[in-house]
C-alpha cells in the first residue's frame, strides 16, 4: 500500500501581541481522507489557508483556530501547495507555506448481483426523480453554516463490510466508487448521530431508501442511509451519540445494513477516515 506523504515547513514567529504554531495533522493520509490545519495559540482575527484551489477559513476554538481539509478522491499523484494566512487582532498577518505530497491509495474492487431496475433505470419517472434528488442533496451540501460539531463518534457497533472508495461492478458493469462506508448491522440496530448536528434532510430516496441528513457545521455533512425507520425531524438539533433512527433495508440494497457517507466542503471524504481523527 502506497501512502499519503505530507512535507510540513512552518515558519513560526513569535511576539508579544501575537504567538503560536501552525500544525498539520496526521503526516500521512490517503487521497478520499482528511487532514486537520490546527493554529495554536492566540486566536486569530481571521485565518484562511489555500489547498487544491480551494480557499478554507479557519474557525476559532478553545486552542486558538483549526480546519479540516478534504483530500478528494479524484486529487492525482503530487506536491500541492498550502498557503495560510493567520491574521492578528491588530491587523499583523503571518504567512506559511506548507507543501502536501498526495500518493493514491488502491481500494479494492466489489461485484454485486441487483434487479437491472434498480443498477440502470429505464422509466422517465423513476430517472427524473434521481436527477432530482441528485440536485436537491448538491445544493443542500453546498450550505455552510456554523460550527457544531465537537467529538466524534461510530454510528453502530458493528464491523464494516464495504469500506469507502471501493470500485463497485454491478451485474458485470462498472459503476462509480463507493461513496460512504457500509456497515454489517442487523434490522432494527439504534444508529446514533457521529457528533453534534442539526437535522436538515428526513427523506426516502432511491438508492439510499430512509435517509437522514445531519449538517455539523463548516461544511460538513453526514448521511444515513437504508434505514428501516428515523426517529428525528428536520430542523431537530442533536447530539454526538443520540438515536436518529434503525437499520433497515430500504433503497437499493442486497440486505440490511448501515450506509454512512460524510461530505466536506462539497467532497466526498472517508467516513471512518474524519472518525477516528476526531475520535473521543
Amino acid at each position: 500500500m502506497r501512502h499519503f506523504n505530507i512535507c510540513l515547513c512552518t515558519l513560526m514567529i513569535a511576539a508579544s501581541c501575537f504567538a503560536g504554531e501552525l500544525i498539520l495533522e496526521p503526516l500521512q493520509v490517503h487521497n478520499g481522507e482528511v487532514a486537520i490545519l490546527r493554529w495554536v495559540g492566540q486566536t486569530p482575527s481571521f485565518a484562511v489557508v489555500r489547498f487544491h484551489n480551494k480557499a478554507t477559513f479557519l474557525y476559532p476554538d478553545e486552542d486558538g483556530a483549526l480546519a479540516l481539509l478534504p483530500v478528494g478522491l479524484d486529487v492525482k499523484d503530487g506536491s500541492y501547495p498550502l498557503m495560510c494566512a493567520v491574521v492578528d487582532d491588530r491587523g499583523k498577518t503571518v504567512f506559511y507555506d506548507l507543501s502536501l505530497q498526495v500518493v493514491h491509495k488502491e481500494r479494492p474492487i466489489e461485484h454485486l448481483k441487483l434487479p437491472e431496475n434498480m443498477v440502470s433505470p429505464k422509466d422517465p419517472e423513476v430517472i427524473e426523480r434521481i436527477n432530482n434528488e441528485r440536485k436537491k442533496l448538491s445544493q443542500l451540501f453546498s450550505v455552510r453554516s456554523q460550527r457544531r460539531w465537537d467529538s466524534f463518534g461510530v454510528p453502530v457497533d458493528d464491523p464494516v463490510n464495504s469500506v469507502f472508495g471501493k470500485q463497485r461492478v454491478m451485474n458485470g458493469t462498472t459503476h462509480s466508487l463507493h461513496s460512504g462506508t457500509d456497515f454489517r448491522s442487523p434490522m432494527g440496530r439504534p444508529i446514533r448521530s457521529v457528533a453534534n448536528g442539526k437535522v436538515v434532510m428526513v427523506d426516502e430516496l432511491f438508492y439510499t431508501g430512509n435517509t437522514v441528513i445531519l449538517d455539523h457545521g463548516e461544511g460538513l455533512y453526514s448521511l444515513y442511509g437504508h434505514m428501516s425507520k428515523t426517529s428525528v425531524i428536520e430542523g431537530e438539533e442533536v447530539q454526538v451519540g443520540d438515536s436518529i433512527g434503525n437499520v433497515g433495508r430500504t433503497g437499493r440494497v442486497t440486505g440490511p445494513h448501515l450506509h454512512l457517507s460524510m461530505r466536506l466542503l462539497g467532497e466526498r471524504i472517508d467516513p471512518m477516515s474524519l472518525i477516528s481523527l476526531l475520535a473521543e
